[in-house]
């Protein structure tokens, strides 16, 4: 759902923090609608887990505000603000039972034992721990202790959840079907979660909404698949999976239509962020995934001819040939395919390649 179709509820107006001179987060801006679910993701040392620490009121920013539904709660510490975080240690006291973590945050609100009691146990529910209340932390696996960690954060009801890294601690199987819950969860309850992750599969899979950071600043922002298809410069494109990168030429330009000439050929490429000003002969980048180049045998009617592409390095994983290339004059140009499982490429073998101009992007940063 647009963001525009939402109600906002958290505004983060020119955040910057620094530690010993040293820039951690820089002029970061963000509106977080409710019922959104946000992802921040980036490499580690991008500012990803600042930003959330400043919303959650762990950090103070050098510079800037946090608004939360309306209100300036900069100055606020953690527990005056409508906020709850679960982090990837999860943080469960072990002399306490389940319940009793459940129930921590109600207790220190001063609420009757009854009615966190109660909460306890319907939260509990919610994450598939019904019975687990009178248990011990040291008795649960990492994905339980994961989910207790979860439904004490969402006991107290805050308007904005804080995930940070979650689901590091457990494997990927494990991992995955937690996503899956985190989804289903957050619909739910229609609470705005704002998740901070390195994994961009991880991303792809919760996000409604991801921002993804690069030393300290907004790279780009957009819904997954905006993001993965379209990205919005050269490090989103490497850095959200694995992708080619040609460089290239503007050759002319038509309004939004530009004309792109590569070591792979001539194209006809919708212009994109920052081309804008560009004339004939600058420098930019085209991008293409390895699942949107095709050999000849599976490729699209719509799709132009890259050229011949000799194979050097193949390995079967299941649902596709993962398969170095070389391209270009004299093979000066190394491609990375996801040839379809079907096929049966061989080392030194030639194929014609082709790809769909509306699956390149333009890039100039």
């Amino acid at each position: 759902m647009a963001e525009t179709a939402r109600e906002p509820l958290v505004r983060l107006e020119g955040l910057c923090k620094s530690y010993e001179g040293q820039v951690a987060v820089e002029r970061f801006n963000l509106t977080i609608a409710k019922g959104e679910f946000v992802v921040l993701l980036g490499p580690s040392g991008s500012g990803k887990t600042t930003v959330l620490s400043m919303l959650g009121g762990f950090t103070e920013p050098s510079e800037g505000r946090v608004l939360i539904e309306g209100a300036d709660v900069t100055a606020l510490p953690p527990a005056k603000r409508p906020t709850a975080t679960v982090f990837q240690d999860y943080a469960l006291f072990p002399h306490m039972s389940v319940r009793a973590n459940v129930g921590f945050g109600l207790a220190m609100r001063k609420v009757a034992k009854a009615e966190r009691d109660a909460r306890a146990e319907e939260v509990l529910k919610l994450v598939g721990l019904e019975g687990f209340g009178a248990r011990r932390v040291h008795q649960l696996s990492g994905g339980q202790r994961q989910r207790v960690a979860l439904a004490r954060a969402i006991a107290v009801k805050p308007a904005v959840l804080l995930l940070d890294e979650p689901l590091g601690a457990l494997d990927l199987a494990l991992r995955r079907q937690m996503q899956e819950e985190l989804v289903h969860i957050q619909k739910r309850l229609g609470t705005s979660f704002v998740h901070v992750t390195h994994d961009q599969e991880e991303a792809m899979s919760v996000a409604d909404t991801i921002v993804v950071m690069n030393k300290g600043r907004v790279e780009d922002r957009g819904a997954p698949a905006r993001i993965y298809r379209r990205p919005a410069s050269l490090f989103t494109a490497t850095f959200m999976g694995e992708n080619n990168i040609l460089p290239a030429k503007l050759a002319g330009r038509n309004g939004e239509e530009l004309t792109v000439d590569t070591a792979l050929g001539r194209f006809l490429l919708t212009s994109g962020e920052g081309l804008a000003g560009l004339g004939p002969g600058a420098s930019l980048h085209v991008a293409v995934r390895p699942e949107q180049i095709f050999p000849a045998a599976t490729a699209p009617e719509d799709a132009a001819p890259l050229g011949a592409a000799v194979l050097t390095e193949l390995v079967f994983q299941g649902t596709h040939w993962r398969a170095h290339a070389k391209a270009g004059a004299n093979g000066a140009l190394p491609l990375l395919l996801r040839l379809p499982p079907e096929l049966t490429p061989a080392v030194g073998q030639i194929l014609d390649l082709y790809a769909r101009p509306p699956d390149m992007t333009a890039l100039v940063r």
